[in-house]
């Protein structure tokens, strides 16, 4: 089965928040000192170490996603089901958080801030991957692989049978 336009669009979108991620964690690490961090720790020096494990945290978490998302797209464009299944359950989780920090703080979606563009990308990869031929050929794809490794399995036992 030829690869549907739905795949080749949901993997570009995913490509297209990695780098929205990777563009919001390089604004943060510039502009990392002039965060202020309200914490009662004490001295300045407690203040700016407990400052400084946060943003390894931070870059870590933004590292960790970014690798997420190649990966999620990689295995999306090889025809995996689970990893379209998996990237649908992230862009529905971005989507109602970003709801949840509407409705909570009234937070708006602006350009500037990038929350606009993160839930159009976020909402278009749902749309994208949720597509009846998305799911067909992620389905056929992942029928395929198990039919090949019943076979192969088959074969072996005949194999040590013999």
């Amino acid at each position: 089965m030829r690869r549907p336009i739905s795949i080749y669009l949901g993997v570009l979108l995913i490509l297209l928040r990695t780098v929205t991620t990777i563009v919001t964690a390089v604004n943060i690490a510039f502009d990392w000192k002039k965060v202020d961090i309200a914490l009662d720790v004490g001295t300045g020096a407690d203040a700016a170490e407990i400052s400084s494990i946060v943003f390894v945290v931070l870059m870590v978490f933004f590292g960790i996603a970014v690798v997420i998302d190649l990966v999620v797209a990689r295995l999306i464009f090889m025809g995996s089901n689970r990893a379209r299944f998996v990237a649908m359950i992230l862009a529905t989780i971005l989507v109602l958080g970003s709801a949840a920090d509407f409705f909570a703080d009234g937070t708006s979606f602006t350009l500037e801030n990038g929350g606009l563009l993160g839930l159009s990308l976020d909402i278009l990869v749902l749309v994208a991957l949720s597509d009846s031929d998305a799911r067909d050929f992620t389905t056929s794809n992942s029928n395929g692989r198990r039919d090949a490794r019943r076979s192969r399995r088959l074969l072996r036992r005949s194999s040590r049978a013999a």
